[in-house]
């Protein structure tokens, strides 16, 4: 008997931390292998990976990774997940080049075996036909495919919208989806995030539209400022300066880095003649003159805000009344803050300011109309919502229950992460069972490893951001049975209290150290100086709680000498 399993170690209820299993007889292929990024409540940490503990269990049956765009919450958790459960990675050239990027930065030594896709593509593994097709999303090369199983196909639409464009890298391929659409579709496997906008994304993906006036009527210079992680964009301002003779100059190495991935591509878009150095724009003439700015999340925030402010140190760059400063970098729930704070800095600098906001620009992904538009070309068996937090999902499910194909409430399925979906000869099902369910959930990276990071050590940390330290040291010698050296005492952060209150305070807890500290070396016989430490460190803490309200990680260290 046939037997498919399907399941998501994470990308379900989130944005980001993609991690698909399709298992086919026993063979799995991974799908993706992403990242997210940290929120407010997880402070010091860099981004957040799968738990993965089920594919080191079973990666003898791991057959492949496939990775179906160059986005890091993608690829990002690759460098952590392969070492540990190898399988060789199909991906186009240009997801590969990122992938080598981000390895490199993170500092993992690891050679990935590539089986780099030329798209469109048919290949076999592990005896499976896959077919790889080519779809238009902010990503160049990103990709869907399908696998050809005997039960029907599998399907995996990758990012998408409708765009009808010939570019070789932001193209829905409707000829190979349409050939797919002639065998019978058991599962597909469909992106959420935009589900709950009505229409399709297109145009309003696009700043060229807006970008374009401007290009016919800025009276000076003119900034934009793009996420790296959208280069549809970048092709749109590379395209408008070709066009209306504009030079470009790249502010910055991400910028630099695209532009050089741009001249890969061979586009006809990209003369090396137009491109002059940031040393060199005092010879070109303001109107001529169009200033990259990139990169991710708060890092370009920062980026604009010290040109805002006259404070970034390219002084042969400052903001001028005549230049035009275009932001196509809409902020994300966990970096409002800034981008509102910065954005206000900008308008204070005094030059002409255009902003496209989260309602203005659209995100490169499927709106109702783009769903329902591969919904009815594939008439899937079976619909499996993905990519997206719950109410993406659940606006994803209704769409297809409401479009007539024969989709009902038994052929939809929204799960959790860890929960599977099976399907055999003789239909499908849900295993439901909590003993049964995958072990799923956030492992933390932040520079040391893989989930080093326990909850104790991020509840410090929001503690640090908030409240302060305090950190009381010293030397006990054992056959003197007192304080030798010291105490030294550090805090930073939680008095702010008037002169003389803040002084006695510190007085106190001084004293407060000293005489727990002199008390404990007369009278204990084994000098067991970790458990001493807690017990002082939480007796300063009570009593600061007590006395200022505040809650500060209060540190002790007693170092005990012979």
């Amino acid at each position: 008997m046939n037997k498919i399993r399907v399941m998501a170690l994470g990308g379900l209820d989130e944005e980001g931390k993609d991690l698909y299993v399709i298992e086919i007889n026993g063979s799995i292929f991974v799908v993706g292998g992403g990242f997210k990024y940290p929120t407010k409540t997880t402070p010091g940490i860099d981004f957040i990976i799968a738990d993965f503990s089920y594919l080191k269990e079973n990666k003898e049956r791991i057959k492949a990774y496939i990775i179906p765009k160059g986005k890091k919450n993608t690829f990002g958790a690759l460098p952590y997940i392969v070492k540990e459960a190898p399988a060789p990675i199909y991906c186009t050239r240009l997801t590969k080049l990122f992938l080598d990027g981000f390895t490199k930065q993170r500092q993992v030594d690891y050679s990935y075996d590539y089986r780099i896709l030329s798209l469109p593509c048919n290949i076999i593994i592990d005896g499976y036909a896959f077919d790889f097709f080519s779809t238009c999303a902010s990503m160049p090369s990103t990709f869907g495919f399908s696998i050809r199983t005997p039960l029907g196909n599998i399907v995996y639409s990758g990012d998408f919208i409708v765009e009808y464009s010939n570019d070789t890298y932001f193209k829905l391929d409707l000829n190979t989806l349409g050939k797919i659409a002639e065998q019978p579709t058991l599962l597909l496997l469909s992106e959420s995030i935009n589900s709950t906008k009505p229409g399709y994304c297109s145009p309003s993906h696009k700043i060229s539209t807006f970008l374009e006036q401007k290009f016919k009527s800025a009276p000076g210079r003119i900034f934009v400022a793009i996420p790296s992680n959208n280069i549809y964009h970048f092709d749109e301002v590379f395209k408008l300066c070709a066009a209306y003779k504009k030079k470009i100059c790249l502010y910055d190495d991400t910028s630099k880095n695209i532009y050089n991935l741009k001249k890969y591509e061979k586009s006809p878009y990209f003369n090396p003649k137009n491109i002059i150095d940031l040393e060199d724009i005092l010879r070109c003439k303001e109107q001529d003159l169009v200033i990259i700015l990139s990169d991710e999340g708060e890092k370009l925030y920062e980026k604009i805000s010290l040109l805002a402010n006259k404070e970034n140190e390219e002084k042969q760059l400052r903001i001028n009344e005549n230049d035009t400063f275009f932001l196509a970098c809409p902020p994300n729930d966990n970096n409002e803050v800034i981008s509102t704070n910065t954005i206000d800095e900008v308008y204070r600098s005094g030059c002409h300011v255009f902003y496209l906001t989260r309602k203005t620009l659209g995100k490169m992904h499927a709106y109702e109309e783009d769903l329902k538009m591969l919904l009815s070309l594939l008439k899937p068996k079976y619909y499996f919502p993905i990519e997206g937090y719950y109410v993406n999902l659940l606006a994803n499910a209704q769409l297809a229950l409401n479009m007539g194909i024969g989709l009902d409430h038994m052929h939809i399925f929204l799960l959790d992460n860890g929960y599977s979906l099976y399907i055999d000869d003789n239909g499908s099902s849900i295993d439901m069972n909590l003993d049964e369910k995958v072990k799923v959930g956030d492992l933390m990276i932040d520079g040391i490893g893989v989930g080093d990071v326990v909850n104790e050590i991020i509840s410090d940390r929001a503690r640090l951001s908030e409240d302060g330290v305090a950190v009381f040291g010293c030397a006990v010698s054992r056959s003197e049975r007192k304080i030798i050296a010291g105490p030294d005492v550090q805090m930073r952060g939680f008095l702010f209290l008037k002169d003389k209150e803040a002084d006695v305070i510190q007085k106190e807890m001084t004293k407060m150290f000293i005489d727990a500290t002199e008390k404990w070396a007369k009278e204990t016989t084994n000098f067991d100086n970790i458990k001493i430490e807690e017990q002082i460190s939480s007796l300063i803490a009570k009593y600061l709680l007590r006395i200022n309200n505040r809650n500060p990680v209060v540190k002790v260290y007693i170092i005990v000498i012979d």
